[in-house]
């Protein structure tokens, strides 16, 4: 059972970590300029 909640706790683990990439990507995109993007970026790489 330890290795059952292991492996859901490494995928939830997973599944939030792309949920967040796709989210910056999303921001970047739409960012209404390369400032604003970069200071996104920038502030991503603090959290």
């Amino acid at each position: 059972m330890t290795t059952l909640r292991s492996v859901l706790a490494r995928h939830r683990s997973h599944r939030d970590q792309h949920r967040n990439e796709r989210a910056l990507g999303h921001a970047l995109a739409s960012a209404p300029t390369v400032e604003s993007a970069h200071e996104i970026a920038v502030l991503a790489t603090r959290r």
